[in-house]
């Protein structure tokens, strides 16, 4: 049957029927309709992977655009920021709040950009995004250290400006300093804060421009946050210590560096500093001849009693009585000597020294001495260190008593009208932050503040890591005025309970080859006596240690050397003579073992004359 119909289908002349057409024309339709939709399929393809590119390369430029305005809004922030500082510090106000203002908006937009959806997503790619985290965490800083640091700094800083903050007269606004203290402190917290939160921001894995931008914000927090903290400490204790709370007095000592001690050098000559509503005055200065040659021991522990009072008997004879460079022993010492000498009970210490004097005479002018000698910053370190020994070589009296005149002269300027008192507190800064001045307190409040600081000389009371190389004068010479001293203190990792660690000091005697006097080249005796060219140094030369440290072994110049061994406030201390001729370095090598205890290993540098670097590389542990 189906073969008829496919048969009857076809006509006698071999051609289709009408039915075979239609059917056939149906089928062509059909395939054409599917070739039209294959067709559309692939339009609609190309047109989505089209769109995908367009939008792809629109997140690209986005995406480039948002990095390129964060990159710009920071580097804004930062110049607006550094404008604000200079500002401040300047007294300009109106300017340091405009610019304070204008980093506040800088670096919101920074935030912005960097907490935008397509900069996330693009941080969150493995390696690639670890920059883009960095960034982010650079702009949240900067926003912070802006809105939480610098507006409140600036704000107060208009109430603290030199200018205003001291009279003509000498006078400081005590009143003011009270009610800046607590704004100081709350701000002075949130830029430690900051500079904790800084510190931890990792090092990207490429883009060194990123690493670049992580180490300057991290040293600019740190530097704020010291200043920051460095001026509410100020705040807090100056009131009462200038007379707030009624009159004070200070024994104030100038120490001479060319004659080393623990706390920076032989006492040269002294004054009394007093202090009542805010007016400081120092009485006439006295040279040490004014000092008794013995006073009555005060005790302050077995501890100081075996180091210092026994071999040098530091509370009874003035010359050793800042052997230990814990200044707040010396400053018990002095005050027991004082009340001793006079009756009077004074609230205090202080101690500088000619370096300081040099800070200070760069910010308020030279002086000038009766015969017409112009004393200035770039002389007064070299004439009262070591021209005045050659000068007056033969008469100490006389050459005390010009030294006296030089130091009654600046401090007479000091307390006088200055012209850039911003510039004078900048110098006091400066030489209070290297250790050419140091404070004590009998006042156990304001001790506790400020014992703690560079100020404050402590040796530390922790077991965090330390390493302090002090040098005392051995011979009675003056030739530490050429001395310079480099250390560096290295170590392993924090694994287990102690860890190995290694001191390398460098003292260096850069004395010319000439003739001394015998004054200044040092007195020899059975103690003292050592060979040498002239200006050979005979000096006692101290590690101050970590609490619990003991020592493997210890080198001179490569050869194995002898250390004598004691003990300050807990720390080991390992001491022993060193004679370095001029032009030469001794190398010292200290291998210790030490306990692993959490907390910033230190390094202090003793204030001295020629410069001295301290090198740290050890990791902290927690």
């Amino acid at each position: 049957m189906s073969t008829r119909r496919s048969l009857d289908s076809y006509d006698a002349y071999g051609g289709w029927t009408d039915d075979s057409r239609r059917r056939n024309r149906s089928r062509r339709r059909r395939h054409a309709e599917a070739r039209r939709k294959r067709h559309r399929t692939r339009s609609g393809v190309l047109l989505g992977v089209g769109f995908v590119a367009v939008a792809l390369v629109a997140l690209l430029g986005w995406f480039g655009y948002t990095a390129k305005s964060a990159y710009s809004d920071l580097n804004a922030a930062k110049s607006h920021a550094s404008a604000a500082k200079a500002a401040l510090l300047a007294g300009n106000i109106d300017r340091a709040r405009e610019q304070s203002a204008a980093a506040v908006t800088a670096s919101h937009d920074a935030a912005s950009a960097t907490a935008s959806p397509i900069w996330k997503m693009a941080s969150a790619i493995p390696y690639v995004g670890s920059p883009m985290n960095v960034v982010t965490e650079i702009a949240g800083a900067v926003d912070d250290l802006a809105s939480e640091v610098l507006v409140p700094t600036v704000d107060v800083g208009s109430t603290l400006d030199p200018a205003h903050l001291r009279s003509p007269d000498g006078r400081i606004d005590i009143t003011t300093l009270r009610d800046a203290a607590p704004i100081l402190a709350r701000t002075a917290l949130a830029a430690s804060e900051l500079d904790v939160r800084t510190a931890a921001i990792a090092a990207p894995s490429f883009l060194h421009q990123v690493d670049d931008a992580r180490v300057q914000l991290q040293d600019q927090v740190h530097e704020l946050s010291t200043l920051l903290t460095n001026t509410s400490i100020a705040a807090e204790v100056l009131p009462p210590m200038i007379g707030g709370d009624g009159p004070r007095n200070y024994f104030m000592a100038f120490q001479t560096n060319a004659e080393s001690r623990g706390t920076g050098g032989l006492i040269g000559g002294f004054g009394i500093v007093s202090a009542v509503d805010g007016r400081v005055h120092v009485d006439d200065l006295a040279s040490n001849y004014e000092l008794s040659r013995q006073y009555d021991p005060i005790d302050l522990g077995p501890e100081f009693d075996a180091a210092y009072e026994q071999k040098f008997q530091s509370t009874q004879n003035w010359q050793n009585s800042n052997a230990s460079p814990h200044f707040p022993y010396a400053g018990q010492i002095w005050r027991s000597m004082w009340q001793q000498e006079t009756g009077q009970v004074v609230d205090g210490a202080l101690a500088t020294d000619p370096v300081a004097l040099s800070y200070v005479l760069d910010a308020i002018g030279p002086v000038t001495m009766p015969d017409g000698e112009v004393i200035d910053a770039d002389n007064v370190v070299r004439i009262t260190q070591s021209d005045a020994y050659f000068r007056f070589q033969d008469d100490q009296r006389a050459r005390k008593n010009y030294l006296q005149d030089i130091a009654s002269r600046v401090v007479t300027e000091m307390q006088g009208d200055i012209g850039s008192p911003t510039a004078l507190l900048g110098a006091l800064g400066r030489a209070a932050s290297e250790g050419h001045i140091s404070v004590w307190s009998a006042d156990p409040a304001v001790q506790s503040i400020l014992g703690p600081t560079k100020i404050g000389h402590e040796v530390p009371d922790t077991t965090a890591p330390y390493a302090a190389l002090v040098a005392a004068n051995g011979a009675g010479g003056k030739l530490d005025y050429y001395l310079a001293r480099n250390l560096t203190y290295t170590g392993g990792s924090c694994d287990g309970p102690t860890r190995q660690t290694t001191v390398v000091a460098e003292i260096t005697n850069n004395a010319p080859a000439q003739n001394y006097p015998v004054y200044i080249a040092g007195r020899q005796n059975e103690s003292t006596r050592y060979d040498g060219p002239p200006g050979t140094n005979r000096t006692i030369v101290s590690l101050y240690a970590t609490k619990g440290a003991t020592l493997k072994n210890v080198t001179v110049n490569g050869s194995p050397v002898f250390a004598l061994t004691g003990a300050d406030r807990g720390h080991p201390v390992f001491y022993m003579p060193i004679v370095t001729e001029p032009g030469r370095t001794n190398v010292i090598e200290y291998d210790l073992v030490e306990p692993t205890a959490p907390g910033v290993p230190q390094a202090p540098v003793q204030p001295q004359v020629q410069p001295a670097s301290s090198t740290v590389d050890l990791p902290t542990c927690s």
